[in-house]
């Protein structure tokens, strides 16, 4: 089943953190799902199957000045490594595609680091339609401050 998360599955979420590389307290994970969810078109939605949080994915909305899209942006996506290749991501993903169509014109992105081609992470967004080639290929480009 897939469903918008609330506060009370962020115990459940840490391990499926750790596994995408992003280790967290519970205090600080609270701290920051309470801080994300309360901004407008943000959103988490959990798989969980058997009482049990198999995957998660979070996502942010903008308007675009350029265009008359909402840009849909995948800002976190896991599935516990004990679930995958079960169709898990791909139904976290369309539980998003959803939700943007309801906002249509909308545009969905994410980005995904390098380490992850080697998990199969890059053939699996491939494979559901999400490309970067062509006149609309993109570079990621990053500063920290």
């Amino acid at each position: 089943m897939i469903r918008h998360a609330t506060i009370d599955d962020t115990p459940r979420l840490l391990p499926l953190l750790s596994e995408l590389g992003y280790p967290a307290t519970l205090k600080d994970l609270n701290r920051r799902f309470l801080k994300f969810v309360k901004n407008p078109g943000y959103g988490v939605a959990v798989c969980e199957m058997n009482e049990e949080i198999t995957g998660f994915i979070a996502w942010t909305t903008t308007d675009h000045l350029i265009s008359d899209a909402t840009r849909f942006s995948i800002v976190g996506i896991v599935v516990s490594t004990n679930h995958r290749n079960m169709g898990i991501g791909k139904k976290l993903m369309a539980f998003v595609e959803g939700i943007a169509k309801q906002h249509s014109p909308a545009i969905i992105d994410l980005t995904s680091g390098l380490r992850r081609a080697q998990d199969g992470t890059h053939e699996f967004y491939k494979r559901i339609g999400y490309k970067n080639e062509g006149h609309m290929a993109k570079l990621y480009l990053r500063k920290e401050l």
